[in-house]
């Protein structure tokens, strides 16, 4: 494919974030794009980066123990809803910009993904008013508060790879490699950027995490929500 042939312009941008935004997610999408039906009743998950999602209040009801880190678990309840809104309007904003750069048939419309969004910062803060710092854990790669090998799957809902341009390629690997030593394996969603370009960190970490002895794969997903992004990335420590 030539320069002229891609589908977005180089360096177009309909997403006016103000770096990363914390936008939360529920338990059905984290099921869909990590494939968690393969994992077992009692499995430990880490859901780096959470944010205001409702996977680690909802996913216990499945049989999972989750933790969540996020550096926003520092603040209060109010504060990160006061956050949510700030991110709400640019998000929003953005899809509608950027709506042929999207399958809709998952979520229907901007406004049903934003109706959940609402949804799972709800349950998020009656958990996080609940459970606190024993089920959310104030942190940020690329070192996290964790001991060595105390998860057995980290998931990196996102993050890494979609804010390629804010985080660098040494970031990501170094993030990598931290999840690693806390997990035993590691699944990371979408693998794309937020202007819908394949990540260029990908390949570069790939091979070097399988330089370290771990295994490296992509996995295909039954989800589509930015169009192309139907794979996550999953690496099992070696």
């Amino acid at each position: 494919m030539t320069e002229t042939q891609t589908f977005l312009p180089r360096h177009h941008k309909e997403f006016d974030l103000d770096g990363i935004a914390p936008w939360g997610r529920r338990l059905d999408e984290y099921d869909a794009y990590f494939a968690l039906t393969d994992l077992p009743v009692g499995t430990r998950l880490l859901d780096i980066g959470g944010g205001p999602s409702s996977f680690a209040a909802e996913a216990p009801a499945r049989g999972f123990s989750v933790t969540a880190v996020d550096p926003i678990y520092a603040f209060d309840g109010q504060a990160i809803a006061s956050q949510f809104e700030n991110t709400a309007k640019a998000m929003r904003e953005g899809m509608r910009a950027a709506s042929y750069r999207f399958n809709w048939a998952f979520y229907g419309s901007e406004p049903l993904v934003h109706q959940r969004r609402r949804a799972a910062l709800e349950l998020f803060l009656a958990d996080f008013a609940m459970h606190g710092a024993s089920r959310y854990i104030a942190g940020a790669l690329p070192q996290l508060p964790c001991g060595d090998g105390s998860f057995d799957v980290a998931l990196i809902s996102h993050l890494l790879f979609l804010y390629g341009d804010e985080l660098d390629g040494a970031f990501h690997l170094a993030s990598m490699r931290e999840a690693l030593r806390i997990a035993g394996e590691v699944r990371v969603f979408p693998l794309i950027n937020l202007d819908g370009r394949p990540s260029s960190h990908l390949p570069v970490v790939m091979r070097a995490l399988e330089a370290d002895g771990h295994d490296a794969e992509l996995v295909p997903v039954d989800f589509e929500f930015q169009i192309g992004a139907t794979k996550m990335l999953r690496v099992r420590r070696g």
